[in-house]
């Protein structure tokens, strides 16, 4: 069977009905309906109800919330802390209406566990309180009035309560004054000292291996702060200020061809804060042993005599 072009539709071609009319025209029943949803008044009401329905589930769903009672909570964030033990602390919240929770309230509770710093709490349509905890991140540890303290990364002093022992080496660091109480048992360190930690130890995090020999940091006055490795008495004096990066890589250039030869106790100090110069001072030689003072014989007194027999 042949077909001519002529049979076949083209492209945009708008359907006819037999008697050669168009469906889609302005008096076609296809025509009428567009005409009668493109009306404003149509599209008006259809809004309307749209809103209307969004509107009462809304109000179906915050009814429903208000009855809602709390089923539990659930801690999540506790890696340093006890999971368990927080959430023991906020189960007095079980079985309150669960829109009467607020985030300060919860917050509030925390707040005496110096460790936590900072909580989010969620609701969920199921009862539960699911709130999200920030612990703080230990950098080093100190003695602070006689205890042993964490230092972290905002430069609170907080509780030891045996967390250094889940970390494998926290530089010790000496010489933090000014610190002023916080909370629950915890120290905020002074500007200056926590501004001059922060940089050190962001420099140590930036080198090869000399953020691995770190033993201790001693903070000194007058531009005269000093670090120790391990297995070496060397003080390395980095001074308060500066580029602490730039010295540290000097130290790790001065360790291997220097230190590593000649010694890990060929040196008192190395001074590190000067341009282009390591200035290393040696041991003051040890002097002649003076003598030991030999103690003068004692006089003993002659027996007593006694009279000879008659």
């Amino acid at each position: 069977m042949a077909f001519s072009t002529d049979d076949i539709g083209r492209p945009g071609d708008q359907p006819q009905a037999p008697d050669g009319s168009d469906l889609s025209g302005p008096g076609s029943p296809k025509g009428k309906a567009r005409r009668l949803l493109g009306s404003p008044p149509v599209v008006t009401a259809v809004l309307l109800l749209l809103v209307a329905g969004i509107a009462v589930l809304a109000w179906q769903a915050s009814s429903w919330k208000q009855k809602v009672a709390v089923s539990r909570v659930v801690v999540s964030g506790a890696n340093l802390l006890s999971r368990q033990q927080i959430e023991r602390e906020l189960a007095p919240f079980a079985g309150r209406k669960l829109a009467e929770v607020r985030e300060e309230e919860v917050q509030r509770l925390l707040a005496s566990e110096p460790w936590i710093g900072d909580a989010k709490v969620g609701r969920e349509l199921n009862g539960i309180i699911r709130v999200t905890i920030t612990e703080r991140k230990p950098v080093a540890m100190t003695q602070f009035q006689g205890r042993p303290m964490i230092v972290d990364t905002e430069g609170m002093l907080l509780p030891d309560n045996g967390i250094s022992a889940r970390f494998h080496r926290l530089p010790q660091v000496y010489g933090i004054e000014g610190a002023v109480p916080a909370r629950a048992g915890a120290w905020r360190m002074s500007r200056g000292d926590e501004r001059m930690l922060d940089s050190m130890i962001a420099a140590f995090a930036q080198t090869d291996y000399a953020a691995l020999l770190l033993r201790e940091i001693h903070f000194s006055p007058d531009n005269q702060s000093w670090f120790l490795v391990s297995g070496s008495p060397i003080r390395f004096i980095i001074g308060n200020d500066g580029n602490f990066k730039e010295k540290l890589k000097k130290f790790e250039i001065f360790w291997q061809k220097v230190i590593a030869k000649k010694g890990l106790d060929c040196y008192e100090s190395v001074d590190l804060r000067f341009r282009e110069r390591v200035f290393a001072r040696e041991p003051e030689p040890a002097g002649p042993t003076p003598p030991v003072p030999v103690p003068a014989p004692v006089p003993t007194a002659p027996p007593p005599t006694q009279p000879l027999p008659r």
